[in-house]
């Protein structure tokens, strides 16, 4: 356990986004969460430091081919929590993404037809 944290804390300071040990008795992996600055409130005054907020994170629940829907998933568009933001192929079934998180989507992370696994991300949400 020692090990998995030592190698998270390194990560982390020298800003890596996934982790990955392989051991004989084991695998263990891990993707860190971006730290993003929100956006100044407009009653801040000049001077203030941006409030650093965790990004939020849509990721498949399927195993298969993603498939944009409607342009949903696109740098600078809003997403709310329960819209379809994508379709995963899956043996020939389209299966709705659904968004579990609302806010801007500031990075996509597939490609149409690109293969994604349960979980993966498909991109990063700055919380509004």
């Amino acid at each position: 356990m020692e090990t998995v944290r030592h190698a998270l804390e390194t990560a982390r300071e020298h800003g890596f986004a996934e982790v990955e040990i392989v051991h004989d008795t084991g695998r263990f992996s891990a993707t860190l969460l971006p730290a993003v600055k929100s956006l100044k409130a407009s009653s801040s005054t000049e001077g203030e430091d941006a409030v650093e907020a965790p990004a939020l994170r849509i990721e498949s629940g399927y195993v298969g081919y993603y498939q944009p829907y409607q342009e949903a998933l696109q740098v600078g568009k809003e997403v709310h929590q329960g819209s379809v933001v994508a379709v995963i192929a899956s043996l020939g079934i389209a299966n709705d993404v659904e968004s579990k998180v609302s806010g801007e989507i500031f990075e996509v992370c597939v490609e149409p037809s690109q293969a994604v696994e349960y979980g993966q991300l498909l991109a990063l949400v700055r919380p509004k």
